[in-house]
C-alpha cells in the first residue's frame, strides 16, 4: 500500500492488479470516493497535487507580518507601516509586556536604514488589511489577553483603517497619535509634486473616490465605540506641527471632524486629546503607557450634535 498525504485530503493507493490501483480519498477521516485507476492516472493525480501546491505557494501576498514575542505576554499589540514603525513600537511593546504583531506591505522596500527611497506603503489597501487582520486574529487566539492597536503618524492612520475595516476583531484599545483619519484630506494638503503625494497617488490612483474608500470608515469606528473599544486619538496643535504638515494632522479635517462624525454615528460622546508637543514625541515618551489605556494631553469632547471645540484644531 502506498499513501500520499496532503492536508486536508488523505489519498490511499492500494494495488489490486497488474498496473491497476484502488484509490481512496479521505477528508477529515471520512471516505469520500473509491475508484479503480491505472497507474498512469495515479501518477497524473499525484503530479496535479504537486502542481496545486506550487500554485498555492505562488499566490502573491500583500502583507508581510512579523511577530515579536515577550515573556509572559499580557496581550497583543498591533501596528502597521513596515520596518520604521515596527522599530518604534518594539521597545514600548516590550515595556508593556505585549507581543508585537507588525504589518508591512509586500511592495514596500523600506526595510532598513538608507532605503527610504524604496518606500511603498499600503495606504489602506484592502487585500493587505484583510491579510493582516487574519494574522492578528490568529495570533490573538493563541496568546489571548488584551488586544491593542497603536501607531504614530502613518502607522496611526494604518491601525485606524485596519480597525475600522475589521471591527469584528474587537480590539480593547485603538491608539492613534499625531496622525489623520481622513486620507483625502491628507492628500489635499500636499503639493502635487511632494514625495508623499506621489506615493499616495501611485498606490491609490489618487481619485477622491479611491481616497475616501481608503480612509478609516466612520461606521466601522462607530461600531467599535458602541462595542466598547476605547478610542484614544491624540494630536499636536503646536505651530511646528501645523507648519511641518501644512495642517494635515491638526486642522479640522484631520481628526476633529472625523471624530465628530463618529460621535454622531455612534450616538454618544467621543473624546480626543490635544498636545503642543513636536510630531511623534507623545508616542515616543508615553507610548508604553498609552498602549495600556493611559491618556495624554488636554481632553476635547465631541458630542453627537455638538460643534468642534476651538482648542481641538491648530490655528
Amino acid at each position: 500500500m502506498v499513501s500520499y498525504q496532503r492536508r486536508p485530503v488523505h489519498v490511499v493507493f492500494r494495488r489490486v492488479g497488474a498496473g491497476t490501483f484502488k484509490i481512496t480519498t479521505m477528508l477529515r477521516s471520512c471516505t469520500s470516493r473509491v475508484a479503480r485507476a491505472p497507474v498512469g492516472l495515479l501518477l497524473a493525480l499525484t503530479m496535479l497535487g504537486g502542481f496545486a501546491a506550487v500554485a498555492r505557494a505562488a499566490v502573491p501576498r500583500s502583507a508581510i507580518v512579523t511577530i515579536s514575542s515577550v515573556r509572559s505576554p499580557r496581550g497583543v499589540l498591533v501596528t502597521s507601516g513596515g520596518w520604521p514603525y515596527c522599530e518604534q513600537a518594539r521597545p514600548l511593546a516590550r515595556r508593556a509586556r505585549l507581543a508585537l504583531v507588525c504589518g508591512g506591505y509586500a511592495k514596500d522596500g523600506y526595510r532598513g536604514r538608507k532605503l527610504r527611497h524604496l518606500r511603498w506603503l499600503d495606504w489602506g489597501n484592502a487585500a493587505y488589511l484583510d491579510e493582516l487582520a487574519a494574522r492578528v486574529a490568529a495570533v490573538h487566539r493563541r496568546i489571548g489577553g488584551m488586544l491593542v492597536f497603536a501607531g504614530v503618524s502613518y502607522s496611526g492612520y494604518g491601525v485606524a483603517v485596519l480597525a475600522a475595516r475589521h471591527p469584528e476583531l474587537r480590539p480593547d484599545l485603538v491608539v492613534v497619535v499625531d496622525s489623520y483619519l481622513d486620507l483625502a484630506a491628507r492628500r489635499a494638503h500636499l503639493p502635487a509634486g511632494h514625495e508623499t503625494a506621489r506615493e499616495i497617488d501611485r498606490e491609490t490612483g489618487g481619485t477622491p473616490a479611491a481616497l475616501a474608500r481608503r480612509s478609516p470608515n466612520v461606521d466601522g469606528l462607530a461600531r467599535l465605540v458602541r462595542d466598547g473599544t476605547k478610542l484614544v486619538v491624540v494630536w499636536s496643535v503646536a505651530d511646528g506641527e501645523r507648519r511641518e504638515f501644512r495642517g494635515a494632522t491638526c486642522d479640522a479635517t484631520a481628526n476633529a471632524a472625523p471624530l465628530a462624525a463618529v460621535a454622531r454615528r455612534a450616538g454618544r460622546p467621543v473624546d480626543g486629546w490635544v498636545t503642543r508637543s513636536r510630531h511623534g514625541a507623545t508616542f515616543w515618551r508615553y507610548g508604553s503607557r498609552l498602549v495600556l489605556g493611559a491618556t495624554v494631553g488636554t481632553k476635547v469632547t465631541f458630542t453627537p450634535n455638538g460643534a468642534i471645540p476651538k482648542n481641538a484644531v491648530c490655528s
